[in-house]
């Protein structure tokens, strides 16, 4: 009976012992569980445009690359009035408010309201990146970890009934800095900060009926 009893005793602690090291494994698995849940649903990698050398990226590190391309995208389509300035500047401000921090956007506004007064909206406008200045490492200076300076040269051309006004080339010296505020809205987490400094018109420029303002 000795020998019966004490299988028995060995058996309820194997089991009590493989029932204290299930529980064990369960709460391990709702903590795995809850940290899964709580893990960003997005993580953003900036992906340099040439990989020849190989590349090693961290987490939300910012390739001045992909900072130049944004600010290019977004002032490109700010300056984009295929119809007129009138109605297409105001448009474009508002369609694109989520890629503007806000002192941006309002110091846009009174650019619309300025140009207004000085008759300068009832035209069409195109913006492009002048040809021969493309991309490269000395027209991004990081300001800091959460801003830089994108010096973007650009071919400006305004036209009225089809007559071009102004063909120039400008530099604007374009503020960025990290936007995570509305993912859904802006998926690449920058926004336009405004210009570092005022634009500067370039030699080739053709100035004819041009007026004073460079941009």
């Amino acid at each position: 009976m000795a020998r019966v009893k004490r299988a028995l005793d060995g058996r309820d602690a194997h089991i009590w012992t493989l029932r204290f090291i299930i529980l064990m494994l369960c709460g391990v698995i709702a903590f795995a569980m809850h940290g899964w849940s709580k893990a960003p649903e997005r993580i953003m990698v900036d992906i340099p445009p040439d990989l020849r050398s190989g590349s090693t990226r961290r987490v939300g590190e910012r390739e001045p690359y992909s900072v130049y391309a944004f600010a290019l995208y977004i002032h490109q389509a700010l300056n984009h009035w295929p119809v007129s300035g009138t109605d297409d500047y105001r448009r474009n401000i508002e369609q694109l408010s989520c890629y503007l921090t806000p002192e941006f956007k309002a110091s846009l506004l009174r650019d619309v309201q300025q140009r207004a007064n000085r008759s300068e909206l009832k035209r069409a406008r195109y913006m492009a990146e002048m040809p021969g200045r493309p991309y490269e490492a000395k027209r991004v200076w990081i300001e800091s970890k959460e801003s830089w300076i994108a010096f973007m040269d650009a071919s400006i051309k305004e036209t009225y009934e089809g007559t071009v006004i102004k063909d120039s080339f400008i530099r604007y010296p374009i503020r960025v800095v990290n936007w995570d505020v509305a993912p859904e809205c802006n998926p690449f987490g920058l926004a336009l900060d405004g210009y570092h400094e005022d634009p500067k018109r370039l030699e080739g420029s053709n100035l004819a009926n041009d007026g004073l303002a460079a941009n």
